[in-house]
């Protein structure tokens, strides 16, 4: 994204002298880096939440008893796992993961809205969101290339489908707390839960219809959003080449 994102960036700030302008743009071009940023970070904590050191973060160590004689057998107790707080880490991360990668592509509605001026009553205050910007395209920016992709990626399965966890992260937790983990006896160690995300989290009781696993469905969109993110930088430079809507930024 890199390229793109820079090539952007001082395409915006070379060519236009609106110093209110430029500021906005910059603010927002800053923190679609930053939500992205945030977004691989989560992932990878996600990543690493269920491997070696599942039983090493989450064990709690059994009380000693130490008036117990020397002459009789000292017996190994499997450690008792404090499944609370696991599922409070992995709360956590899904809140992170799914609030920042959707704000992502809402910081990147912003910056749109800048390069292409969108008029303000166009939107209820500051919240610009990226499924408004793509609703707004056809009336103002009818021939511009990014309309027509957000158009037909906004319509994928996999933006229709990840779209609601982030507003039920915003409200509630994803994952239940009377999760059960199993030990394994034979290598003496706790193994992960088996947790599965829902079909769609807004709906009551939770429905494992496609046996979601977390860490395959945040990958997923984690991609999407981030080759999202270069097909519209790439196809804001073809708008400003074209520039038949008269963009601030100018023709090249």
């Amino acid at each position: 994204m890199i390229s793109m994102w820079q090539k952007i960036h001082d395409l915006f700030n070379s060519r236009v002298t609106d110093t209110n302008l430029k500021d906005e743009f910059n603010l927002f071009h800053r923190s679609v880096a930053q939500k992205l940023w945030s977004t691989r970070h989560y992932l990878d904590e996600l990543k690493s939440l269920n491997t070696d050191k599942f039983n090493e973060k989450y064990l709690v160590l059994p009380l000693q008893n130490t008036t117990q004689s020397t002459n009789k057998p000292t017996i190994t107790q499997p450690s008792f796992l404090d499944i609370e707080g696991y599922c409070l880490d992995f709360n956590r991360i899904l809140d992170g993961f799914f609030m920042n990668s959707m704000s992502a592509l809402d910081t990147l509605a912003h910056q749109i809205s800048t390069i292409y001026y969108f008029p303000a009553e166009e939107f209820d205050g500051d919240r610009i969101y990226i499924s408004g910007i793509r609703k707004a395209f056809p009336k103002y920016h009818p021939n511009s290339e990014v309309g027509v992709l957000l158009d037909s990626r906004l319509k994928q399965h996999w933006f229709t489908e990840f779209a609601p966890f982030r507003h039920c992260t915003t409200h509630e937790s994803l994952i239940p707390y009377d999760v059960s983990a199993q030990y394994d006896m034979i290598s003496q160690r706790w193994l992960p839960p088996d947790i599965k995300l829902p079909e769609n989290p807004k709906v009551r009781p939770p429905q494992q219809i496609r046996n979601r696993e977390p860490v395959a469905f945040c990958q997923t969109i984690f991609d999407n959003i981030e080759s999202l993110l270069n097909e519209i930088y790439e196809a804001i430079l073809i708008d400003i080449r074209n520039n038949k809507d008269n963009l601030p930024i100018g023709k090249p």
